[in-house]
């Protein structure tokens, strides 16, 4: 790492080069130029839908498109001499839809009141009709027949049938949307219509499904996800966490401890995306193991539309409580170019846990409620706002762990402990289509506040004694402690990205955030005053409370980023990028009260850093079906100040800065059987050093470092069967070997162990799921999934604490009559009580949290279109 204001000429120039780039001409409009091909074009005036056949069929490439963006709509052909790209323009002109390339060199039409860049977005309703080249060569001669693309039921059909899950898995891993399939990383995707057929609404429905992530249920608004075994804890960090977390692209990670990890509901998502491994390069600082994007559905133009959702469920040891839900959407198209969208949703899950210190049963129910309001504008073509404004809560009354000890669905304080957290997003986006490349503007704002409640009556119960000769006070009635944080996150992007498809694209932008964030904490004991006052000073009280604290942190970060691809032949592509990036961290916290008589001040804390975080690949495409890629990134995250008093005779360290991580991995993606067959296999290895880490002083403080070293290896595979046309298979399967490599001893204790366990880093994860679709009118569907896991340490610290392995089964049933669409399911099929996240022995016993017992479940689903 550099000086951090040496480093600043640096950035200038950097800017200064991305702007002479921007102004000057287009290299990959040069090559393109150099390379196009003409070739005779006959496809006379005729219904669109067959033209875009009849385009396929003589240009010998494969294209996809929505049967509804056709419908209704008419072309003038083209007849004569042109390179295939010009000619698809003139097919398209003055049908309002343009078109895009991808890295296989597909062809995909699209909307353009829709348009997110140039590089292309897929068909985002439905189904895509999917001209294969196999299919083209079997075909008749598409311009003289209206014939469905559906004719031959094992091909077109199937692929269709397939859309959502083979063909339409679009991501923006590369802040430009293609085919996951076409990159060269390791990236998963679940579109809305897949999250719905397995019925997720939250994390834990669909992050445990996929490969390389163990996802940690626990406090609600603190569950995390460890991505190939990349954490120090399965719970929040103690500085920035290690997955980064991002709604439509607006990062929610902050520097330092996070307030709140946002979970929100999937009604009307479009879809969700986990890139697994370091994404420094685009996504910047937190994706240190990965990154998950969250990706709502924005407004639409093509017409009116509606959908409603209600359900409601039976839990096991819910005491009879019943959960419930109830969700709606409406889209409406203002004009031709201007659209809005709204959705409200409110989920309550019944509680399942008894808290015998309070008398009441199934205490943690969960209520989760919110809403999402998004508008489109296309002013002209090429041009498009996108408004986006979110709002999420979350409330449990009572917290969600147990005390195994003292029975399997048990809890026992004195007072309930709610816990509770709040999110709101706002952002604004721009992609203008500027010829040679997309510019794309994002500005976003979100607002994180979150509160819970703990009984501290065991620990203050009895007060520390004053003096040696006058004991501590003892309060009589409960001691809730209660602890609270707010974050405001403010951020910008700016980006150019040029065409995909062609010989070589770029992308390079600039991008910030500045965070604000602020921890408060309280101790009361009702009736404390008249019994503390007696002998402590009234100014250390306030009223019944007599402690309080705050803290506070704000933090930035500057970056400049850049990727390129380059095709030096039709096969081969190298893919090379960077991100230099600069941070700093402030932070500081004053203590107050009885416990810090007169309030104490800690010293002000300040981190700055500064590096570079670059990635390459190399990919070779046989086909369409066949892609072999290898791949190194690096990925960094804030460091954070240690904010204590310094000991004489030891050298506290002022902070600690980023980890340093490597990640080198092989894939193959590979499809076959005409296509029914997809399996993607990953082999990876992570080099990772100077941890973020909590030691230990003489005086048994504990302040943050960088120290130890661990190595991850594993192997990811995921596969898609389609046995029959009524019949799927789909498996994930991950093994993983994380492990420390470098034993660190502090304070004369052993706190890092060779070969000691990564937390989260369960060595075998496994998920299946079989659907079976019955030939009856109202298209019966069966779907049976299963879920496993090993277990693993919960954190560095206590290795002996473990998430303990446990299966998973669920089960659903699905039938539609007219518009409606009726599930009944069952949750946790044989009641596992699998252990997701707990707390080690502080006095009070282990606290566990476990997966919900098993739930029967019905659904209705109404949809308009």
């Amino acid at each position: 790492m550099h000086n951090r204001h040496a480093a600043r000429p640096h950035l200038k120039a950097i800017i200064a080069c991305v702007l002479a780039t921007a102004s000057a001409p287009s290299l990959s409009q040069a090559v393109a130029a150099a390379h196009s091909e003409t070739r005779a074009f006959n496809i006379e005036a005729q219904d669109l839908g067959s033209a875009l056949k009849a385009f396929a069929f003589q240009s010998n490439r494969e294209i996809f498109f929505a049967p509804e963006l056709t419908q209704g709509k008419q072309t003038l052909g083209v007849v004569g001499r042109y390179d295939d790209l010009d000619a698809l323009k003139r097919i398209l002109s003055n049908t309002g839809l343009t078109y895009s390339v991808t890295d296989s060199n597909a062809i995909l039409v699209r909307d353009l009141s829709n348009v997110t860049s140039r590089s292309g977005s897929y068909p985002q309703s439905g189904p895509a009709i999917h001209l294969a080249r196999a299919e083209m060569n079997a075909q008749a001669e598409p311009q003289q027949s209206a014939a469905p693309a559906a004719r031959n039921t094992n091909t077109a059909s199937s692929a269709e049938g397939l859309g959502e899950s083979l063909y339409e898995v679009i991501v923006t891993a590369t802040k430009r949307p293609e085919r996951a399939r076409d990159i060269a990383g390791s990236v998963s995707a679940m579109s809305g219509a897949q999250l719905e057929a397995i019925g997720a609404q939250s994390m834990q429905d669909y992050l445990t499904r996929t490969p390389g992530v163990v996802f940690n249920a626990g406090p609600l608004g603190d569950s995390t996800a460890i991505i190939r075994g990349v954490g120090t804890s399965v719970g929040k960090d103690q500085g920035q966490g290690p997955t980064g977390y991002y709604i439509n692209e607006i990062p929610l990670t902050e520097p330092g401890y996070a307030v709140a990890i946002p979970d929100v509901d999937t009604f009307d998502v479009e879809r969700v995306e986990v890139l697994r491994g370091p994404q420094g390069t685009l996504f910047g600082s937190s994706a240190l193991g990965g990154a998950i994007n969250y990706v709502a559905r924005e407004a639409s133009t093509e017409g009116f539309d509606a959908a409603l959702q209600t359900s409601a469920s039976s839990t096991h040891h819910s005491d009879g409580d019943i959960g419930y839900a109830g969700k709606g959407m409406i889209n409406v198209p203002l004009s031709d170019t201007f659209a809005i969208r709204g959705v409200a949703y409110y989920r309550t899950e019944a509680g399942y846990l008894d808290n015998v210190g309070t008398g009441r049963k199934a205490t943690n129910e969960q209520t989760d409620k919110g809403g999402r309001f998004s508008a489109v504008w296309t002013p002209a073509e090429g041009t498009k706002f996108s408004l986006l404004s979110l709002y999420d809560k979350n409330h449990t009354p009572d917290f969600g762990y147990r005390y195994p000890q003292l029975g399997e669905f048990v809890r026992d304080t004195l007072v309930n402990e709610p816990v509770e957290y709040e999110l709101q997003l706002h952002s604004l986006r721009l992609d203008q289509d500027l010829g040679f490349a997309t510019l794309t503007a994002l500005v976003g704002y979100s607002e994180k506040e979150r509160s819970l409640t703990n009984d501290f009556t065991e620990f203050y119960s009895v007060l520390p004694p004053i003096d040696d000769d006058t004991p501590g006070e003892v309060l009589p009635n409960p001691t809730p402690y209660l602890d609270t944080g707010t974050s405001e996150n403010r951020s910008y992007e700016l980006r150019l990205a040029s065409p995909k498809g062609e010989k070589f694209d770029y992308l390079i932008g600039v991008m910030g955030t500045s965070t604000d964030k602020t921890f408060k904490d309280y101790i009361t004991s009702e009736g404390s005053y008249e019994i503390l006052s007696v002998n402590r000073n009234p100014a250390d009280l306030r009223g019944d409370m007599f402690y309080w604290g705050v803290g506070r942190t704000d933090g930035e970060e500057k970056a400049v980023f850049g990727e390129a691809n380059y095709r030096f032949t039709d096969q081969w592509t190298l893919t090379f990028g960077g991100r230099w990036f600069d941070t700093e961290v402030n932070s500081q916290a004053v203590y107050s009260g009885v416990l810090y008589p007169g309030s104490l001040t800690l010293p002000r804390g300040h981190q700055t850093e500064d590096g570079f975080a670059p990635k390459v690949s190399l990919a070779w495409r046989r086909d369409d079906d066949l892609m072999v890629y290898a791949l190194a990134s690096k990925g960094y995250r804030f460091g954070n100040p240690n904010t204590i008093f310094p000991l004489d005779g030891f050298n506290t360290p002022s902070g600690w800065e980023t980890d340093s991580l490597w990640n080198y991995e092989i894939g193959m993606r590979n499809s076959f059987l005409d296509r029914r067959v997809q399996t993607d296999f990953t082999v990876f290895l992570i080099d990772w050093s100077d941890l973020q880490v909590r030691l230990y002083r003489p005086d048994d403080v504990t302040y943050g470092a960088n120290a130890g070293e661990a190595r991850n290896i594993g192997q990811e595979f995921s596969g898609l069967w389609r046995v029959t046309d009524a019949f799927d298979l789909s498996l994930n399967v991950t093994h993983l070997d994380g492990q420390l490599t470098k034993t660190v001893v502090s304070a004369g204790n052993e706190i890092l162990r060779d070969g000691q366990q990564l937390p989260g880093s369960s060595e075998w994860q496994v998920s299946a799921m079989a659907t079976a679709r019955l030939p009856y009118a109202s298209e019966p569907t069966i779907t049976l999934a299963h879920r496993y896991l090993t277990d693993a340490p919960q954190s560095l610290q206590t290795p002996d604490l473990r998430i303990n392995g446990y299966g998973q089964t669920d089960l659903r049933v699905n039938a539609t009559f007219a518009n409606v669409g009726v599930t009944a399911f069952v949750n946790n099929v044989t009641d596992k009580r699998g252990v997701t996240f707990g707390y080690g022995d502080f006095g009070l016993g282990v606290q566990d949290f476990i997966i919900r017992p098993r739930t029967f479940g019905l659904m209705l689903d109404w949809k308009m279109r």
